[in-house]
């Protein structure tokens, strides 16, 4: 980490801390500070958030051993036990805390696909608001909801369903899927005697997020969204490596999927929030699905970039 003016002593001493520039940085995200150009940040308090910060700091340095004792309860259980992962992934008694007037709201209806997200409220008088939203299943109530509350341009992308058919006024559809085309998935689905052929076609078209903002002449996503059934660690293993660090979306809200005991699952969970972790990311909101606690709601907010 660059630390402006500061001693081996004072690293040692201060792992997160306010700098002279008055943005904060930590040692859980490295060569990052305060992301001043995430609108979301706005009303958030720094020192609020220090204190927060060497707290995750705390839990991060104990994680080993929480993770053996997580790990030593999830081997004598019956079952799947997926939603212990939660407690890998961050300390959910602190999470981020959502500052704005209607706290955390879920946008787009009750069903499945609904998304948590902080803070929509403030995205309504931004004319260059960018929405990215990865899996659709042929169901755009997020889409339409956040439609009628921002004046954001939404860019949809799935490549297993078709588009809504008639044209909607600021929604492009694009029949593309975000990430690597891996057979790593197909691993995925324990349950199912075959992988679902149409999501393993091999004619389906994957485009790398770093090319799709050049496409779309991006230079920022203002929130991603994404409900893609395992498809997020492929997404994610291209988002995280390749895409330029200042063009990574402020929010992300997704639903992680670890739908059996594998060592696919535990290597790319783990892997995936340590680098969440890294590049600034803090998590705001968990929440399982009704019908399976192995798949989870996720909601992230860039803190550093």
């Amino acid at each position: 980490m660059i630390w402006k003016n500061k001693s081996i002593i004072d690293i040692e001493r201060k792992p997160a801390f306010i700098d002279s520039s008055d943005h904060l940085q930590s040692v859980l995200s490295p060569n990052l500070r305060w992301c001043t150009a995430n609108p979301f940040l706005k009303p958030y308090n720094q020192n609020v958030i220090l204190d927060l910060e060497l707290q995750w700091i705390s839990w991060k340095r104990s994680q080993l051993l929480l993770t053996y004792q997580i790990l030593s309860k999830y081997a004598l259980q019956i079952g799947d036990w997926g939603g212990s992962m939660v407690h890998l992934a961050y300390p959910s008694s602190l999470p981020l805390p959502c500052p704005y007037k209607n706290n955390l709201t879920r946008i787009g209806g009750v069903d499945d696909g609904n998304k948590i997200l902080c803070g929509v409220e403030i995205l309504k008088p931004l004319n260059n608001c960018v929405v990215y939203s990865l899996g659709s299943y042929n169901n755009f109530n997020f889409e339409f909801a956040l439609l009628k509350q921002t004046s954001c341009a939404i860019h949809t992308y799935d490549c297993t369903s078709p588009s809504p058919g008639a044209p909607i006024d600021r929604l492009t559809f694009h029949q593309i899927c975000l990430g690597d085309a891996s057979n790593l998935q197909k691993f995925m689905y324990p349950h199912n005697s075959k992988p679902k052929s149409q999501i393993f076609n091999n004619a389906l078209l994957f485009k790398s997020f770093d090319k799709i903002l050049k496409e779309n002449k991006h230079e920022e996503v203002h929130i991603l969204k994404m409900d893609i059934e395992g498809g997020e660690y492929s997404v994610f293993a291209d988002l995280l490596c390749r895409a330029n660090g200042t063009s990574l979306p402020y929010q992300i809200s997704f639903e992680s999927h670890w739908w059996n005991r594998d060592i696919y699952h535990a290597i790319l969970h783990q892997k995936m929030f340590s680098q969440l972790w890294e590049l600034g990311y803090r998590i705001l909101n968990h929440e399982y699905n009704a019908g399976d606690h192995t798949c989870v709601e996720w909601t992230l907010l860039r803190v550093f970039c």
